[in-house]
Order: structure tokens, then sequence, then C-alpha cells
């Protein structure tokens, strides 16, 4: 059950709010005199209490949504003045250089876009006769305003006070927690969205890494460089928030059914991506990465439990068919993608294996290796890139070997690094950039580890550095 919002506050006693009055008029009288249609908003709420830190902050979204219903019509927006924190009530005033009828007809739209907004009092204002003078819902043939509760005609029900103060207040209270709840649950997906293109970010700016893209080389890819790897990160920002909210909102106990929402939502996000790429594959195996793990991070956030574990066992319950629906349904005369071929040829089940299982080489290796690695991010991310690649089937490298006994040469390869102190160590920086320069002579590649670091560091980013204002409460 919903609280009630009004349990906080300061009362308002009837002089307070006729000072009130006084000074909004006086306030609208003056901002007459800049030529332009004044709008003037408010709440209306019922009882003596008017404003809170929740009734701010719901104040607070509803103009975000105002302000951009003007900037959509073309207006923009210029705010002279406003309060929020008076105990009379936030209040806001703009100027708005349109006509008044026009922008009348935009603000009865806005309230009645969706319920929430009922509680809005938008004054639209223009001079007569040198006087401040409201425009009325008739003259842009408006139908009256509803009561909040019944859907009447509110003056009628006020007049006749056909709803005590509590029941006005408590429908007034669920309206406003609704607004911030989707609110919260927005910028949730917003902030997830951010740690993904991040992760991406920092894993193409790391230099050297064997066989990948950064700024310095690229020679085991001469289709790509870093800026093509930028771009196509940025165009992952709707599909990744995307994914976040369809995890923070599921409801269901089926948890393949988000994966299968998630799974839709990448087949559009790789389109974007090739044509962002001009048909170049940067990022496909991340696409599918952060997608299942930012909506299994989103359900996890919903359900209260926003840690490793609870995202982990999220995966796995999502991708629990996942192996059997994708590759134990092929055909040898079928054709097939590389890391198909790989599960024919070797039984190594690749990128899907790692998912199904709940992404080990994230949880059991990169996330204890960054968090061990001290230093600096590129030290730090380098480490973890060779804890990676050094414990997993990377089939991105067997595909370009030809031969999974490539893997146990990489391992000898960075047992060399480590014995000379690792990637801190001058030493240990020269053998891994000839182990970069070999990767690029042989045209060898870790794209799988590459995907598994940029899912490691965004569940280093995710766990550790939620802010304050979206934490479970």
């Amino acid at each position: 059950m919903m609280k009630n919002l009004f349990e906080t506050g300061t009362a308002v006693e009837i002089p307070a709010v006729l000072a009130n009055r006084d000074r909004r008029v006086a306030v609208q009288q003056q901002l007459m005199t800049k030529q332009q249609t004044v709008l003037a908003v408010k709440l209306n709420l019922a009882g003596p209490i008017k404003n809170n830190e929740t009734i701010q902050a719901f104040f607070n979204c509803e103009m975000e949504q105002l302000e951009v219903t003007l900037v959509q019509a073309g207006w923009g927006v210029t705010i002279p003045i406003s309060w929020e924190t008076a105990v009379t009530g936030p209040e806001r005033f703009y100027l708005v250089p349109a006509p008044a009828l026009a922008v009348k007809q935009a603000m009865v739209e806005l309230e009645t876009k969706q319920p929430a907004n009922r509680l809005l009092d938008i004054d639209v204002l223009h001079e007569v006769d040198g006087v401040a003078t409201v425009i009325n819902r008739q003259a842009v043939d408006a139908p009256v305003r509803k009561c909040l509760i019944c859907e009447q005609p509110a003056k009628a029900c006020g007049r006749a006070r056909t709803h005590s103060v509590a029941q006005l207040q408590q429908r007034s209270s669920e309206l406003m927690q609704q607004v911030l709840a989707a609110h919260e649950q927005s910028q949730r997906a917003a902030w997830l969205a951010q740690q993904a293109e991040r992760a991406l970010l920092y894993e193409v700016s790391t230099w050297p890494k064997p066989g990948l893209v950064d700024p310095v080389e690229h020679g085991a890819h001469l289709d790509m460089d870093h800026y093509l790897f930028i771009d196509s990160s940025l165009s992952m920002t709707n599909y990744l928030t995307n994914s976040a909210l369809a995890g923070l909102y599921f409801q269901g106990t089926d948890l393949t059914q988000l994966f299968q929402t998630v799974r839709e939502f990448g087949k559009r996000a790789e389109q974007q991506m090739f044509a962002t790429t001009n048909g170049v594959n940067t990022h496909k195996g991340a696409v599918f990465t952060l997608g299942v793990l930012s909506a299994a991070t989103g359900y996890a956030w919903q359900q209260g439990a926003l840690t490793a574990e609870r995202v982990q066992q999220t995966v796995k319950e999502m991708l629990v068919d996942l192996i059997a629906d994708d590759l134990g349904k092929m055909k040898a005369d079928q054709d097939h993608t590389a890391g198909e071929n790989q599960y024919l040829k070797y039984g190594i089940t690749g990128i899907r294996g790692e998912a199904a299982a709940g992404y080990p080489s994230v949880f059991q290796i990169g996330l204890p290796t960054l968090q061990a690695t001290s230093g600096d991010w590129q030290t730090r991310i380098l480490t973890t890139l060779l804890a990676i690649a050094t414990q997993i089937e990377d089939s991105t490298l067997v595909h370009r070997a030809k031969d999974p006994k490539v893997i146990t040469w990489l391992q000898d390869k960075v047992a060399k690094i480590e014995q000379l102190g690792g990637v801190a160590t001058a030493a240990g920086m020269n053998q891994l950039t000839a182990l970069q320069t070999e990767f690029s002579d042989r045209y060898l590649s870790l794209g799988g580890s590459a995907d598994m670091l940029i899912a490691t560091l965004f569940m280093e980013f995710v766990l550790t550095e939620v802010p304050d204002a979206l934490s479970i409460t």
C-alpha cells in the first residue's frame, strides 16, 4: 500500500495562503511588462500540508514534462522566478514567446495527458488593459477540469465537499508516487546504460591489448579503428536503456521471457550497429552480453538485491534454454556462424556457453582480478584482460588460429609477462607490447575476452558506484 505523503510538512494557515496569493499576483503583473505569455504553475493539493521534499520532487518532475512540451512546440523556456521550498507550495513562472491561446491549448493537453497532471494548476496569462488576466479553458473550447476521484466536474465536487480531505490526499499521494516511481526507474535505466557505454569506451581506450582495437594499434582488425568503436558504442544507447527498463519492470516468474524481450531489442541494436559502422562487426558479442546483463541487473535492482550473486543467478534463469535452443537443434549441413561451427567441430560452446553458465569469466575471474589489482585503470584493465583470456575458451581466438591449442600457447605467453612482474612493470609491459605485435602479425584476436572484459567493467561500475539518489531504499 502506498504511503500518505502528507504526513510530513508544515501546516499552512490561511493568512500565509492569502499572503502568497498576493505575492503571486504581484509577480504575474510584473512579468506582464516582458510582453510575453506568462505561465504561473503551482499544485492543487487538499489540506494544510502544501510542501515537503516529496512534493517538491514531484513538482520538479512535472516541470520537466512541462518544459519538454514548450520546447517541442518550438517556444523555448525562460524561468524568471521560481520558489520550490515555500511552505505554501512550490511554484514556478515561465515566459513564453507565443500567442496566449496557443499556449493555453498546449497546457490543457498537458493537464490531461496523464492522471497525475491533474494536480497541476497552470494559469496562462496575457495582458488586458494593462492587467495580467487568466485565460480560462472555455477560451480554447476545453471541458472543465475533472475531479481527482470521481471524474465529475472538480468545482462541483469541491463546493459539495463530496470527498474528504483525507480521500483527496490519499489519491494525490498515489498519483505523485506513481510519477516519482516511474521517474526513478527511468533514471536507473539511463544510469545503467551510461555504465555499459562507459565500459565499452574504457575497453577500447586501453592499450596495448593483443589483437584488439585501441587508440594506438589495430593490426588484427584492419577494417576498424577506435573511432569506429566509439561510434558503435554510442549507437547502443536506446538498446541498453530499453534492456535495463525491461528488467526493472519485469513482473513474471519465467525469466526466459525477459531474455526473449531483450533478444528482440538486440536484433534491432545489431542492425543499428551495422548501419553505424557500414557493415563492420565491432560489437556483436557485446550487444548480446550487455543487453542480457543490463536486463538482469535491472531485475535484481527492482527485487531489492543488487549483488553479483543475484545478477548472476538472474542471468542463469534468463538463459536456461539457450544452449538447447541455439546449438542443440543445429544440423551439420546448414550454414552456421563461426561460433556454431566451433561447437560442431570442437564442442566449444563459446559465448552461449559462457552466458548460459552466468558469465563465470566475469563473476569468478574478471571481477575478482579487477578488484584485487591496484594501480591506474590501464594496469587494472590489462591485468584483468589477461586473466580472462588465459582461463576461457576464446572462440574468436580459436577461429582465427583454426586450432584450440592456441589457448595453451597464449597461456605460456601470459605466464612470461607475470614472471616479469605483470603489466605494472616496464619489463612486463614490453613483453605485452611484443605479444600485441605477434597477434597483429598472425591476425589473431581476443575478441571473446574483450567482450568479457567489457562485461566485467560494467558490473564493477554497477556494483560499486550506484549514486545515493538511485540506491534501493
